[in-house]
C-alpha cells in the first residue's frame, strides 16, 4: 500500500512539473512515444532556465536642470519616466518628482546614476583664472538623506582635471529596509556654481533579500 501510495505521489509531482514547464518553456517539452502506445513527455534540463520575476526596478531621467550653487549640497529632484523604448519601472516604491524610490520591503539594492554635470565660468577673468585641486563635486545615493549617518555610495570628482561639462557616475548595493528611500544628492564644494543636466538618470532594482 505504502509503495503504491508514493508512486501515486511522485506521478502527481511530475505531472505537475510538467504542467510548470509547458507554461514556462513550450519548447522544452517534446512527446515521446511509450512501448504500451500512450505518449509521454520528455524534458532536458539543461535546456531550461528559471528566470525570476523582478518585483522592483526603476529607469528614470531628469525633467529640467537643477541649478547647485557653490559650496552647498542639493537632493536631486524632478525626474520623469523617459518616453522612448528600453525603459521601465517595476513596483509602487519610486516617486518620480521627489526622485526618492522607497523600499517595499527589506532587501538588497543596486543603484546606478549618471549625473551630466556643467560648471559655470565666472564674468570676472580673474575669479575663474585658475581652479584649486579641493574645488570638487561629490555625487551621493543616500538612505533616508542622511548620508552621513547611513552608509552612501559616492563619487568624487575634481572640476581642476575635467572639462566645464562631464558626466559623474556612481553605483554601487544598498541594504534598505522596508520604508527607507534612496535619492541622489549632489555636493558641491568648488568655488564654482554647477548645474545637473537633464536627461541624466537614476536607476535601480532589487537584487535579492
Amino acid at each position: 500500500m505504502m509503495v503504491e501510495f508514493k508512486k501515486m505521489v511522485k506521478e502527481a509531482a511530475e505531472r505537475r512539473a510538467e504542467r510548470i514547464i509547458a507554461q514556462q518553456c513550450p519548447g522544452c517539452l517534446s512527446p515521446v512515444e511509450t512501448r504500451n502506445g500512450t505518449t509521454s513527455v520528455y524534458y532536458d534540463w539543461d535546456d531550461i532556465e528559471v528566470i525570476p520575476r523582478i518585483p522592483a526596478a526603476f529607469h528614470c531621467k531628469l525633467q529640467t536642470n537643477v541649478d547647485i550653487a557653490r559650496k552647498s549640497l542639493r537632493e536631486v529632484s524632478n525626474f520623469q519616466m523617459p518616453f522612448a523604448g528600453g525603459a521601465f519601472r517595476r513596483g509602487q516604491g519610486l516617486d518620480v518628482s521627489s526622485g526618492r524610490f522607497m523600499a517595499q520591503r527589506t532587501a538588497i539594492y543596486q543603484f546606478s546614476a549618471n549625473m551630466h554635470l556643467v560648471h559655470s565660468v565666472p564674468k570676472k577673468e580673474k575669479e575663474g583664472r585658475r581652479l584649486r585641486s579641493r574645488d570638487n563635486v561629490r555625487v551621493l545615493i543616500c538612505i533616508n538623506s542622511l548620508c552621513q549617518r547611513h552608509t552612501s555610495l559616492e563619487f568624487i570628482s575634481g572640476l581642476e582635471s575635467n572639462s566645464r561639462v562631464f558626466t559623474v557616475n556612481v553605483n554601487g548595493l544598498l541594504q534598505l529596509e522596508a520604508g527607507q528611500y534612496a535619492s541622489v544628492y549632489i555636493d558641491n564644494s568648488s568655488k564654482r556654481d554647477i548645474s545637473v543636466q537633464s536627461g541624466s538618470d537614476f536607476t535601480g532594482i532589487m537584487v535579492g533579500v
